[in-house]
């Protein structure tokens, strides 16, 4: 895995999903938990695989612009309003992200060709 690194440490990304398909992503330190980059919010429209929202807690911190700077969010959509908190609407670019994570990529991108066939 490639580190990212973030406001002195080394994060690496870890790509996975929700249990409803959509893209999860979390970062890691070398020892912990760094924090959820994504935030699954179910009654919401996304229009394709590679679309998610961010965390508030990863815009708030500034890793959502370092992830932009990298090219790996490609284009905030939109801000929208969930319950109490408001969430950017973004598109990620998944061949820059498997660099970061390349088993993940592939393996949430084998998913969703297994979802076509179903």
């Amino acid at each position: 895995m490639k580190a990212l690194k973030f406001k002195g440490d080394n994060l690496y990304l870890e790509v996975d999903q929700y249990i409803n398909g959509r893209i999860a992503i979390l970062a890691y330190t070398k020892d912990d938990l760094y924090g959820d980059v994504t935030k699954n919010l179910p009654f919401t429209y996304l229009e394709n695989d590679n679309e998610g929202f961010i965390n508030q807690y990863t815009k708030s911190g500034g890793l959502e612009s370092k992830l932009i700077k990298l090219g790996i969010i490609e284009k905030v959509v939109n801000t929208i309003q969930y319950n109490m908190e408001k969430y950017d609407k973004v598109i990620f670019n998944l061949e820059k992200l498997r660099e970061y994570d390349k088993d993940g990529i592939d393996k949430y991108l084998e998913s969703k060709k297994e979802e076509e066939f179903e």
